[in-house]
């Protein structure tokens, strides 16, 4: 995929959720879908039926390893310029059309619909 070896040039990369830290440091955690969702393994959680990973203390909800794809360390999070947007931009619409993930390109043509209505007015 174009938008991971883009990232990996940046030093954002997944570390696989085996190596994620379960004492208490905050991470990033990517789900399954592509969201990121910022958490810390909590041993004792309460409410919960065992360790988890939960987003605040006391919280309801809890979510399984399987539910994330891979962790980013916040340490190593770093903001991008411009640039570095307009590659991966590029980059996810090549990977959407190589996979035709059709919801991607139909929230793109979407959006381009609506600047050129716009621009019409």
């Amino acid at each position: 995929m174009q938008v991971e070896r883009i990232l990996r040039e940046y030093g954002q990369f997944l570390r696989p959720m085996a190596e994620a830290p379960r004492d208490g440091q905050r991470i990033l955690g990517r789900t399954t879908q592509g969201g990121l969702i910022f958490c810390y393994w909590e041993p004792h959680p309460a409410g919960l039926i065992g360790p988890n990973w939960v987003e605040e203390r006391d919280s309801p909800v809890g979510y399984v390893d399987r539910f994330f794809d891979g962790w980013i360390r916040l340490s190593d999070f770093r903001l991008l310029d411009t640039n570095a947007i307009n590659r991966l931009l590029v980059a996810y619409i090549d990977d959407a059309r190589a996979a035709d993930d059709r919801s991607a390109l139909d929230l793109l043509d979407a959006s381009g619909a609506d600047r050129l209505s716009q621009a019409g007015q």
